[in-house]
């Protein structure tokens, strides 16, 4: 039975998205703040309506004056009845219940109708535009206390496509830089594992026809069994230079732009079709589409010959 004697919550509800948990860990912190503790975590399941959890919830706590509580899969529990609209209050609430929803936002609009006039929604972040993200990430790390190249923001922003991940890599970066700089160096050794940093040392090698770091990722990328993964990432990364091979140079910006090229790559790939010529680009690009078909039918030629076309193109150069 709910009467007005009890305590009436304000409601947050969080929309499920890659940043939910942070905007979670985010609104606990700024409540803690305002003396709103975190008092209770509850799965809606184990309520089954919205009657039975505000009947827990708004019972006054023995040693919490003012709280924050925590309702996980809020989707389970249906609409929200036209009867309780009356017990929300507003952000000058004595209980703050944060509902979390990991269904689309279609079900939350749903379930919310009623009330969403009376409740505050907290939406996913923003998606921050390819262009714009490496001065995203020069702000994020501002706000952390360090300075980021841009040529490092721009590595980061090309290489990692979830904006959590970036913003924890920011996070791990604020640790490590101790308030100093950030260069392109720290993100190659510090933001990819083993394996990730001999592809990438391999990738920019070809590009740009350094022979010594081309040589010394291949012997880690040699453990791997198959030549595939390495043959689809440098038909990736020359896939521009091909492009911009095939047309004349007055179009080669919007030939990048045209294929969405990152401008890390862009970089690259300029740079492999000015080192190695159009025809060498694009005499290696047949070669890699044949060694993908031999490696997919049986006939493979493995390292050996996926080093020939390699060597090949960089001793022509």
């Amino acid at each position: 039975m709910l009467w007005k004697g009890n305590i009436m919550p304000h409601i947050i509800a969080i929309e499920k998205s890659d940043s939910q948990r942070r905007q979670l860990s985010e609104k606990l912190k700024e409540l803690a703040k305002k003396n709103l503790p975190l008092n209770a975590r509850y799965e809606a399941q184990n309520f089954g309506t919205w009657q039975k959890l505000f009947e827990t919830v708004i019972t006054p706590g023995l040693f919490a004056e003012r709280e924050a509580i925590v309702v996980e899969n809020s989707e389970t529990l249906g609409e929200f009845p036209d009867g309780l609209a009356d017990f929300i209050e507003d952000d000058k609430a004595d209980c703050f219940l944060i509902l979390i929803f990991n269904s689309d936002s279609k079900t939350l609009e749903k379930n919310l109708k009623s009330v969403k006039k009376s409740i505050e929604l907290i939406k996913p972040e923003a998606e921050i535009s390819p262009w714009e993200r490496p001065k995203w990430l020069i702000a994020l790390a501002k706000e952390q206390k360090f300075k980021l190249d841009y040529n490092a923001a721009q590595l980061l922003a090309d290489s990692i496509e979830s904006q959590e991940e970036l913003r924890a890599e920011i996070n791990k970066l604020a640790l490590y830089s101790e308030g100093r700089d950030i260069k392109l160096e720290d993100i190659q050794n510090l933001s990819f594992d083993e394996g990730g940093k001999s592809l990438l040392m391999f990738l920019d090698g070809l590009c740009e026809n350094n022979f010594l770091n081309v040589s010394r990722a291949l012997k880690y990328l040699r453990k791997e069994d198959s030549i595939l993964p390495t043959l689809t990432a440098i038909a990736n990364r020359l896939r521009p230079a091909l492009m911009l091979a095939c047309f004349n140079k007055n179009f080669s910006d919007e030939v990048l732009k045209t294929l969405g090229t990152k401008s890390y790559a862009a970089k690259k790939a300029q740079s492999a079709v000015k080192i190695f010529g159009a025809d060498r680009i694009k005499i290696f690009m047949a070669k890699a589409a044949r060694l993908s078909f031999l490696e997919k039918t049986g006939a493979a030629e493995g390292w050996q010959g996926f080093e020939l076309i390699i060597w090949e193109l960089m001793s022509r150069a």
